[in-house]
């Protein structure tokens, strides 16, 4: 049999490896595979020099249009157009206004997950966020950041782990995570359906 490749509607590209009768008549088209399927996105932004802890970058999780992102003060969760756009955010203590986060390049990357690990990393995202909050709320002078093991980077790396998703280099140490790092690896993911653009904004 010569082999012969399929481009599904998202570009990844299937082999032929076997035929199968399934039906009296004959049709060697191909074949739809419906394949309960779901999406997570991790939005990478560019670094900037004078941010505490953004010299390399930020990494966070956009789920269904609510953003996950560990901050050096705390851990965020906040409305995609507020992420980007600017506008209120609730923390553990506070009620603040933002700038968002068009003062600077974005890029999305969507990655197909199945529904059972979209699951899994919202819920140990949300458990992150109120082990954050619960500290805060004792203690809103301090923050539990680190560069080396509690960063943007690494709990985006963590949080993907826990649902079987590879996001850093498995040759080098796994902290401290750095937002290219994670860039690097998924964009060369099986994972990824497509990027998303967010370029920089004058006026924001």
């Amino acid at each position: 049999m010569s082999e012969q490749t399929h481009t599904g509607p998202d570009g990844v590209k299937y082999r032929r490896i076997a035929t199968r009768s399934l039906t009296p008549v004959t049709n060697a088209a191909a074949k739809e595979i419906v394949v309960d399927t779901a999406t997570v996105e991790i939005v990478i932004s560019d670094s900037r020099l004078h941010s505490m802890g953004s010299q390399w970058g930020h990494v966070a999780i956009d789920i269904d249009g609510i953003v996950h992102s560990r901050a050096h003060e705390e851990y965020v969760r906040v409305d995609k157009h507020t992420y980007f756009h600017g506008g209120t955010v609730a923390l553990a203590n506070r009620v603040v206004r933002t700038h968002g986060n068009l003062w600077r390049d974005n890029i999305g990357l969507v990655l197909r997950v199945s529904p059972k690990q979209k699951l899994v990393i919202r819920t140990e995202l949300e458990r992150r966020i109120a082990v954050d909050r619960a500290f805060k709320r004792k203690h809103p002078n301090s923050s539990t950041y680190s560069i080396f093991d509690n960063n943007c980077s690494s709990n985006v790396a963590d949080v993907l782990a826990t649902a079987g998703i590879l996001a850093h280099d498995p040759r080098w140490l796994p902290t401290p995570v750095t937002p290219a790092e994670i860039d690097g690896v998924l964009q060369k993911s099986r994972r990824l359906a497509r990027r998303n653009y967010y370029p920089k904004q004058a006026n924001e």
